[in-house]
């Protein structure tokens, strides 16, 4: 496992560990995501290696789960290319961000992003990255 380990909303929250031994995180972000942190360290230590995966669908929750199944090496993203929407050019990282801000289902991401919304022939990838990234 290479370090750092990151997970990330660009331009919003981060995390980022630094060191495993002695352990070493830094954060920035929202208020949200330091209360989150906080509840789970209170609840299960300080050894995320140890946390069980969130079960919301906050984006506080789905970094902190990135970021444990990272630390476990047990992340493998379900799709691999930085382009999902070649139509209408709709990043992986676009459709992502719309996931992380709510939206839940191939139609909201569509209409948050416009990926899906000409030929449709990457609706089934966006329907795989949404099942990765919400399910628990």
């Amino acid at each position: 496992m290479d370090l750092p380990i990151v997970a990330e909303i660009r331009g919003r929250d981060r995390l980022e560990v630094t060191s495993l031994k002695p352990f070493n995180m830094k954060i920035i972000g929202c208020e949200q995501l330091f209360n989150d942190l906080k509840e789970f360290k209170n609840q299960y230590g300080s050894d995320l290696s140890l946390w069980p995966l969130p079960k919301g669908r906050s984006h506080t929750q789905l970094l902190i789960k990135e970021l444990i199944l990272k630390l476990k090496d047990q992340w493998k993203h379900v799709y691999d290319h930085e382009e999902v929407c070649h139509c209408r050019n709709v990043s992986l990282e676009s459709v992502e961000q719309a996931l992380f801000l709510g939206a839940e289902t191939s139609e909201m991401i569509s209409k948050w992003t416009m990926s899906s919304s000409a030929c449709g022939t990457c609706r089934p990838d966006v329907e795989k990255i949404i099942e990765f990234r919400l399910k628990v």
